[in-house]
């Protein structure tokens, strides 16, 4: 940071008094006077956990991104179309919780500070600003899960946020009084963001959905878990059609019956779509102190019940609860939450209760460019869905799921990364991502699945070598090597772990009790020694070597080409079954084979490029009857790991299988609106939000559409269309580049199909189409080609 930016004037500051920080919600008001409005209004902000902005009574943004205190990330907003000449108000709610979890470390104090500069006009946070704590939210509550924050439990009869509309200056407030400089611990230092703030938009509920009504729990009035009593009161409710709501113009209206006494009135409402944001709540004709508590929730049950999750390892509980003040009440939540349902359940109340609801989308602002476009409707709502579940799992990072987690767990961002390169060609999230996984550090070199994080039981050594792996993705999209030279000394303390800690029997990596062995969501051997661990570990070197060449290191590169042809070696002789011409899954922990040959380590076998002269034999004895649908023993790949076995096939010439499957696995999929965290989804339990398996953006691009990346930085592409497609006579796509956009379109018309692909300039195509042969091309092209 420079050293006259406006920041190192400003003061961290927070309300006086609160010493316990559990579940704090700090509010903060400035007035101030402006001669003139400036042409463009800088004000940078940040605050530890987060922060939610507004200026003159009007919603600006939230933050920060995620990080770690030595360098916390700070914002920047142009507020120049907020202000106005004379009086301006700035209000702030800033939140933390007092704990650490998936996305935030706790460090025992809490801050705001903001500061511009516009002209001779200087604003800073210090003293002079008001402060308070918020007495209307309950601290002692749950979490939202286990890896969230906690629950919203509101009294708005004790902050209906007016003072963050109202012109004047609320005068009960105290001035605040504790204050610290620029630089204090835990705050070392700040960084910008290096991402652009999250896009918001106002999304509207379409319809009512389903109702119950029924004797409210024990202790619902003052419980600490507004889910938990539904685990309680719902097993017994009997839900039914709901009375249609109204859509307004920017809310969806909907009465909630009078429940009568210690009873409660449920109604279930559609958004139509996934997303994740914040919930707007606005009541009319409240006598005061009635209850409404709000659930989320991803899906409907068949009996009409929203999918509520009994037991969990997550601990879900996905509730809000707002007391509503007399007459009317309008309150925005704090927390985003990611949802498609959301279940309204007014308690104890003598009158009907009239709501209106909205949420305020809060995404990644993604500028779409991909398109895929065919004549199959499943293929093109496939696509849709995967395209909307990548855009809700990118937040201030990529996230697993806006629903459950919000983590950003990074064998998924290796995934979302690639569906991101498809749809915007956007890498901002994927370089932030990997700096952030490279500074939380086991001393031994291993990274955390996650980051950050306070769970020291997700570090997962796959994870690790994925995250090495992200270095040459990026590096394959963009040809910049200066994110790989810059960490470089973290890539060679992660080496450490694998030359060292994690080698076992014969030198080859093994199973360590320590860590917990992602692998996949399956039943795949991971005792002992793990076949599929060492392939990752030879892949990775390979790729390693491959950018230590190309970021001028050259001993670097040697030595870890030796790294790299040791452990072929050791794969080969101890992992390779000769008889059956497949890779076994393993050796027990006692260091016998184990009688097992799975889908997974003959793919990650092609990819590594071992025992070529077999790779047929693997194929069909494992790929392909897996795609088409026969039975395969061992263990089959997950949504999220399938995209690897998407990748062989596809440059194996397999396309046609690639998309049937794909078609067959997906379709059920379509009605949620998102991709499943598995392919048997157990409605309630996984998410229908999970971007791991949103691969589909970029398998359809590389079959139907054709294009498949062959080079760095997309210099060079193959071009080959799946063309006999019975679903499907046309298909369209379009594909970000570095160099531009790719696009590509065919339509078949009875034994013949025109073909049509334009490159940007710097871009040669290898051509494989019928009877035209490989040949090369650049710029616009045509063809008419045969169809057997």
């Amino acid at each position: 940071m420079e050293t006259n930016h406006p920041l190192r004037s400003a003061r961290w500051i927070w309300p006086e008094g609160s010493h316990d920080m559990r579940n704090t919600y700090a509010q903060f008001r400035k007035d101030f006077r402006l001669t003139q409005v400036p042409a463009r209004a800088p004000f940078y902000i940040t605050a530890d956990q987060n922060y939610m902005l507004y200026v003159n009574g009007r919603y600006v943004g939230r933050g920060p991104a995620r990080g770690y205190q030595v360098t916390w990330a700070y914002d920047e907003h142009d507020l120049a179309a907020h202000l106005v000449k004379g009086h301006n108000w700035i209000s702030i709610r800033a939140y933390n919780g007092g704990i650490s979890n998936f996305q935030y470390q706790y460090q025992w104090h809490a801050g705001l500070l903001c500061a511009a500069r516009w002209g001779r006009f200087q604003l800073v946070s210090d003293a002079s600003w008001s402060s308070r704590i918020s007495a209307a939210v309950k601290p002692d509550v749950e979490r939202v899960s286990r890896q969230m924050n906690l629950q919203e439990h509101v009294d708005a009869r004790l902050d209906d946020q007016a003072w963050i509309r109202a012109a004047r200056e609320p005068r009960d407030w105290p001035r605040t009084s504790a204050t610290r400089p620029f630089g204090v611990m835990p705050w070392h230092s700040l960084e910008p963001r290096g991402l652009p703030n999250l896009a918001e938009r106002m999304l509207t509920y379409q319809r009512t959905c389903t109702a119950a009504e029924g004797r409210c729990a024990d202790g619902y009035q003052d419980t600490h878990n507004a889910t938990d009593l539904l685990r309680r009161e719902w097993p017994t409710a009997r839900w039914h059609e709901a009375q249609p709501g109204r859509s307004l113009r920017n809310a969806f209206a909907l009465t909630l019956p009078a429940a009568g006494a210690d009873r409660y009135a449920a109604v279930s409402v559609d958004l139509g779509q996934l997303s994740v944001g914040t919930l707007i709540v606005e009541a009319d004709g409240a006598a005061g102190g009635e209850i409404v508590d709000l659930f989320f929730c991803e899906a409907i049950e068949s009996g009409g019940q929203p999918a509520l999750v009994i037991q969990h390892v997550s601990q879900v509980s996905m509730s809000s609860r707002l007391r509503l003040r007399r007459g009317r009440t309008r309150f925005e939540f704090f927390h985003m939450m990611g949802h498609r349902y959301v279940t309204a359940i007014a308690r104890n109340t003598r009158r009907p209760v009239r709501l209106r609801l909205s949420l305020r989308e809060t995404i990644y602002p993604h500028a779409i460019k991909g398109r895929f476009e065919s004549g199959d409707d499943v293929l093109n709502d496939i696509h849709r869905i995967s395209v909307r579940t990548q855009q809700i799992c990118s937040l201030d990072a990529y996230v697993d799921t806006p629903w459950r987690e919000q983590a950003q767990w990074w064998g998924d961002a290796r995934v979302q990364a690639r569906n991101t390169f498809y749809i915007s060609g956007d890498t901002r999230l994927l370089v932030r991502g990997i700096r952030c996984l490279a500074r939380q550090e086991v001393p031994n070199g291993l990274t955390y699945g996650h980051a950050p994080t306070n769970s020291h039981g997700s570090i997962l050594p796959d994870f690790s070598l994925i995250w090495a792996l992200t270095l040459w993705d990026h590096y394959w999209q963009t040809g910049d090597t200066s994110l790989v030279r810059q960490q470089w000394p973290r890539v060679e303390r992660l080496l450490g772990y694998f030359t060292g800690e994690g080698r076992g029997r014969h030198g080859l990596l093994r199973y360590d009790e320590r860590y917990w062995l992602f692998l996949d969501w399956t039943d795949i051997h991971k005792q002992g020694t793990p076949t599929l661990l060492n392939l990752w570990y030879v892949l990775t070197l390979e790729k390693l070597a491959a950018l230590a060449g190309a970021a001028g290191m050259p001993d670097r590169r040697r030595h870890l080409l030796g790294l790299w042809n040791e452990q072929k070696r050791l794969v080969l002789a101890k992992l390779w079954d000769r008889r059956k011409r497949l890779f076994r899954d393993g050796l027990t922990p006692e260091g016998r084979p184990v009688a097992a040959w799975s889908i997974h380590n003959q793919t990650l076998a092609i990819l590594c490029g071992l025992k070529r002269e077999c790779r047929t034999h693997m194929v069909r004895e494992r790929l392909l009857p897996y795609l088409q649908g026969h039975k395969v023993p061992g263990a089959k790949p997950s949504a999220y790991w399938v995209t690897y076995v998407y990748d062989v096939m596809e440059e194996l010439g397999y396309g046609r299988e690639v998309v049937q499957h794909i078609r067959t696995a997906y379709a059920p999929m379509i009605p949620y609106g998102g991709t499943w965290e598995t392919f048997d989804f157990p409605v309630g339990f996984g998410s229908t939000s999970h971007a791991w398996s949103a691969h589909p953006i970029y398998h359809l691009a590389g079959t139907v559409g054709g294009v498949l990346q062959t080079d760095v930085a997309w210099r060079r592409i193959a071009f080959a269309p799946v063309l006999d497609l019975p679903q499907t006579d046309r298909a369209s796509i379009a594909i970000p580049t570095p160099r531009g956009l790719v696009r590509a379109a065919w339509c078949r018309r009875g034994s013949t199909a025109d073909v049509q692909l334009s490159l940007p300039k710097g871009m040669t195509a290898e051509v494989r189409l019928p009877g035209v042969g490989k040949t090369p091309v650049t710029g616009r092209n045509r063809w008419s080609v045969p169809i057997d």
